[in-house]
């Protein structure tokens, strides 16, 4: 008998993908807070319902701001690392205390849902994704006294639409797969035909599960978010789209890339997601809108809030108020109401538990745009000329000094942190100015100081706010180097974002893994040359890494070299890079700092 054959070879085993922890969890929230930032203004600027302040990007960014912070809080903390179900609870913990505005509110609310979904076995699939949205979904329903279609709860309840079917899409396949008709094996991508998503992995693991529901969702929110101006007319008069649903929209898309084996902070770059708005101004409301916004935590038992709930709705209904909104549980809440009497929305958080954190906003201060100021004659005299300040952001005892020494208040950050919006407000306060300038000095934190910026200058009419997006300390110093008081506070911010947006950055890092990266695989303690975002070369040494990246740098020309000395850095690197430009470039000048920062053993600057 002739041998058999053979088959067509078997596909080599895909490797396994580490299953989805809290540290899983924190490294998307991450990258959902970046992409956050950068819609932030793009949010903001959609931002007509229930009121045009043209704040809710902002109150999104910073809600999830404190979310991640309580669960990097969290996870810090000493003992065993938190499951899943526990940093969710952090993650909802900490947007319940940092809630800003309506949109923030239902965010934290969203989150709530999600940390107390049941969550069976002990790996995060799509089903379990499906479980939470669906349990976010509801519970911000019942939050929102009157909810409205058309809006961020419009998009959530469609997201949750979309993961429950595609998980019940891979029931059927799990289904099929496990007894198969009249003897055929189950095939992939037969599935039920509810929602546009892409075929159902086989085999399937938990990671590609929840990657697959992670897509449905996204796609489902999208669809939803489209439809938003065909459910609220004040959206289809202004010609766009829910903002609060945006944001929504933003974090569900971070998620889809992120599970997808995607980093969401390349993948999802700044980008235009939404509707222009129309040129026709939007026209007036029926009805005068509410004097002031109120929102304030309350401790209270459950069947004290229950009547608040009461009452404030019936006073919203008797026409003193709208956009009621009450979440949280466990003796802890968050009200927040639009109301014409602010005592009054005041007045009832007492009379069921103990108010803190109270916020008053007057609402038409937020929606009108300021006026111009008038233009002074030639002959007038000047008034007094406003207290300044600098308040920028160090990441090491030497850049503090640095930074002190230049006139700047510094925000210290401990190794491995970033500032939050908190600790930028208290940085404000303390300098204890009506005109303040921040430096982040930092990628991941120039969108922090810019949305605390934003509210401080909305919030308090007295005081001027500007963030410098300075992405690196190279880029702060060379803002401060031409920080002058005696200019206008328009001017000096202009020309301090100038000076830093003409200086080009680098750093080189020290590789602690095996990885990927845009120059190949790097192995452990290799040295990875950084020009601006990217990972520009890989070398076997420091002085090699930064003599390499000098050169890339200023091959588009140059006058100054900065230097950054990190902790970890090689002896002899700082000499061996300022000789060699020297060398090569006798006209460039160099500088050098002891900066102690942790993580880059040197930073570059090239003006």
């Amino acid at each position: 008998m002739p041998p058999t054959a053979p088959g067509p070879a078997a596909p080599p085993p895909r490797p396994a993908a580490a299953p989805v922890d809290a540290g899983a969890l924190r490294r998307w929230a991450g990258a959902a807070l970046t992409v956050l930032g950068r819609h932030r203004e793009e949010i903001d600027a959609l931002n007509v319902f229930p009121i045009a302040d043209s704040d809710t990007g902002t109150n999104m960014y910073l809600t999830f701001e404190a979310a991640c912070r309580a669960l990097d809080d969290r996870m810090a903390a000493p003992g065993p690392a938190p499951s899943v179900p526990e940093a969710l609870q952090a993650l909802a913990h900490g947007a319940l205390l940092g809630a800003r505005g309506n949109s923030g509110v239902i965010l934290s609310q969203l989150l709530r849902g999600a940390a107390g979904a049941r969550y069976t076995g002990s790996a995060v699939d799509g089903a379990a994704l499906a479980a939470g949205l669906a349990a976010a979904a509801e519970l911000a329903y019942e939050a929102v006294a009157r909810p409205a279609a058309g809006t961020i709860l419009s998009v959530a309840s469609a997201a949750a639409e979309a993961a429950s079917a595609a998980a019940a899409a891979i029931g059927e396949l799990a289904a099929r797969t496990e007894a198969p008709a009249d003897g055929q094996a189950g095939q992939a991508g037969q599935v039920l035909p509810v929602q546009p998503v892409p075929p159902v992995p086989n085999p399937l693991t938990a990671n590609d599960s929840l990657a697959y529901v992670a897509q449905a969702t996204a796609a489902g929110a999208r669809e939803a978010l489209g439809r938003t101006p065909e459910q609220l007319d004040v959206l289809r008069q202004a010609g766009v789209v829910d903002a609060g649903g945006l944001g929504l929209v933003v974090i569900l898309d971070t998620l889809a890339a992120y599970t997808g084996g995607l980093d969401p902070r390349g993948a999802l770059r700044q980008r235009r997601l939404a509707a222009v708005r129309a040129l026709e101004p939007v026209p007036a409301p029926a009805r005068p809108e509410p004097e002031f916004e109120v929102i304030y935590l309350l401790e209270a038992a459950d069947e004290a809030v229950a009547g608040l709930r009461r009452a404030l709705d019936d006073f919203c209904e008797r026409g003193g108020g709208d956009s009621l909104v009450v979440v949280g549980g466990d003796g802890l809440w968050r009200v927040h109401v639009h109301v014409d009497d602010a005592g009054f929305a005041l007045e009832a958080g007492i009379a069921a538990g103990r108010p803190r954190d109270i916020q008053i906003t007057h609402l038409a201060s937020q929606v009108a745009k300021p006026a111009e100021p008038p233009a002074l004659s030639a002959s007038a005299a000047p008034g007094p000329r406003a207290t300044r300040a600098v308040v920028a952001v160090a990441y090491g005892e030497g850049i503090a000094a640095l930074l002190e020494e230049a006139g700047a208040h510094v925000l210290r950050v401990a190794p491995g942190r970033v500032p939050s919006a908190a600790d930028f407000e208290r940085a404000v306060a303390a300098t204890r100015a009506s005109e303040v300038v921040l430096l982040p000095n930092d990628t991941e934190t120039t969108a922090v100081a810019a949305a605390v910026a934003e509210r401080l200058s909305a919030g308090q009419p007295a005081m001027r706010v500007a963030a410098v997006p300075a992405k690196v300390t190279v880029q702060g110093i060379a803002a401060l180097a031409v920080h002058e008081p005696s200019r206008r506070f328009d001017a000096d911010v202009v020309a301090m974002t100038a000076a830093a947006g003409a200086t080009r950055y680098g750093a080189i890092e020290v590789a602690s893994a095996e990885a990927w990266t845009m120059a190949g695989v790097c192995r452990p303690g290799q040295v990875l040359g950084h020009v601006e975002n990217d990972v520009a070369l890989i070398e076997d040494d420091q002085a090699a890494a930064a003599e390499a990246v000098l050169e890339r740098m200023l091959s588009a020309g140059g006058e100054m070299v900065t230097l950054v000395i990190g902790d970890g850095t090689e002896p002899g690197v700082p000499e061996a890079v300022t000789e060699r430009v020297r060398m090569r470039h006798p006209v460039v000048d160099v500088v050098v700092y002891d900066g102690g920062q942790t993580g880059y053993p040197l930073l570059i600057g090239v003006e």
